[in-house]
């Protein structure tokens, strides 16, 4: 009994998950930030657009369904806009419940949902970057590296998502060494597996080096990043991120042997910890929505958090000894509560900030539609204080955002007035770029994006 309803809160934990990914595609949250302008760029080619040579693998990847749909002769803009978000969320969700899934008759599950928490319910509101799937795919091959006894087809699918992860994110330094020592000990420590799967293992070994490699070359050499800057090292001090960082510690010590009788209170203050975060993120600041609950430096951050936790359960996989088996009725009771509160709480924001997401692209597609004038977004009614679903705007993403909303027109709501470098229109940068007067002509044929329509509103 104590086993199939566990097994039932593992399936509930999955389905929350779904329940994210499919109310992300429905809110269209892949426009969210750079999306639209991916879009935007992508079908006046026809197909992909492959913008950065070292992420092409996951760029191909996210962006199929909407070019495979271009392929097939779609023209709706409704349609493409919410596959592109199949694309960007779906994707790297089906990684990681993939990853979960292995683990479903695991202790290590609630270890992988803690990793899900910290890493995409914190920075992938941002679903335009290509991180998620980096990160998703990481945990998929380490869930595979994890299992007790892996087969053939699993060894093999971790070969082709090693494959993909050669070229998917500057991180893959960080998290293609990590992989590599993670299968390293498989090798080492588990004797047990068919060679054929040994071998496929050792393949994926040489991709995790390359994956290394490259992550290593495009951020070193090909890259002009401040490195204090990627990493938002002020965020070390946010409640947000202690607050991701203290709940794995305990639950990690809620593993070990020496937690004794102290499992009830830590799992039961988990739980209040959980409540009280709650209530605090809900105190909304309206002023800095981005780097609030969204941001995008996160993604750093998360990375290490998402190794952390990793090897956290590669320790209680190889080295059990230095853990409690969690066999007990009441050690696997308070370990799954502490981690289910943990993962209701920041799912429960995800989800809500996608519905505000939702009613803030209503106001933004009905003030697109009705404008006759170019205008900054702060000078419109989108930009306006809306209680707790203020401001879901991203910086440079506006022009690209009104030009899929108002049906395949030339971008009408720009970016905010105060930033320098502000898009006047397509024609202004257009002009302003490299472009000769004799370049004009053909680039302006891209804007209205013809023949794609657009029937009805996207935000009913």
């Amino acid at each position: 009994m104590v086993r199939t309803g566990e097994q039932v809160l593992k399936l509930l934990t999955l389905v929350g998950i779904i329940v994210i990914g499919l109310a992300g595609v429905y809110a269209a949250r892949g426009m969210y930030s750079d999306g639209a302008y991916w879009l935007v760029e992508m079908l006046p080619r026809g197909g992909f657009y492959i913008f950065d040579p070292h992420r092409a693998h996951v760029q191909v990847l996210v962006q199929a369904p909407v070019a495979l749909a271009i392929w097939f002769g779609t023209l709706d803009l409704n349609l493409l806009i919410r596959l592109q978000s199949v694309g960007f969320i779906c994707v790297p969700l089906a990684f990681w419940l993939g990853a979960l899934a292995l683990q479903m008759r695991s202790r290590l599950f609630w270890l992988f949902l803690l990793a899900f928490t910290v890493s995409y319910l914190r920075s992938n509101f941002f679903a335009a970057g290509e991180f998620s799937s980096a990160y998703a795919m990481t945990a998929f091959c380490a869930s595979v590296l994890l299992r007790p006894r892996a087969t053939i087809p699993q060894a093999l699918l971790m070969l082709v998502t090693a494959g993909l992860l050669v070229k998917s994110y500057e991180a893959t330094l960080f998290l293609g060494s990590f992989l590599i020592g993670l299968t390293t000990l498989r090798l080492f420590k588990e004797l047990q597996d068919e060679r054929t799967t040994r071998i496929l293992f050792k393949l994926s070994f040489f991709l995790f080096l390359w994956a290394a490699y490259i992550g290593a070359r495009s951020t070193f050499f090909q890259r002009a990043y401040d490195g204090k800057g990627a990493a938002n090292l002020g965020a070390l001090t946010e409640l947000h991120l202690l607050y991701l960082m203290l709940i794995p510690a305990l639950i990690g010590w809620m593993f070990t042997k020496y937690a004794g009788s102290t499992r009830r209170w830590l799992g039961l203050g988990i739980v209040v910890l959980a409540g009280i975060y709650v209530i605090y993120s809900l105190r909304w600041d309206p002023s800095n929505i981005s780097y609030g609950y969204y941001s995008y430096a996160y993604r750093a951050l998360c990375c290490f958090l998402l190794i952390g936790v990793l090897s956290l359960a590669a320790l209680i996989r190889f080295w059990p000894n230095f853990f409690t088996n969690a066999a007990s009725a009441e050690t696997s009771f308070y370990i799954q509560m502490a981690a289910i509160a943990f993962f209701g709480s920041m799912a429960w924001l995800m989800l809500y900030h996608t519905y505000g997401y939702y009613k803030w692209a209503q106001r933004f597609e009905r003030v697109a539609v009705e404008l006759r004038v170019n205008t900054p977004i702060d000078k419109t009614a989108i930009n306006t204080i809306h209680g707790l679903t203020y401001g879901y705007n991203w910086m440079w993403g506006n022009p690209s955002t009104s030009i899929l909303l108002r049906g395949n027109a030339e971008a009408i709501v720009l970016n905010n007035s105060i930033y320098a470098g502000q898009e006047q229109s397509i024609y202004e940068n257009l002009k302003a770029s490299d472009s000769t007067e004799s370049d004009l002509p053909s680039k302006l044929d891209l804007y209205p994006l013809k023949p794609y329509i657009k029937p009805s509103l996207l935000f009913p």
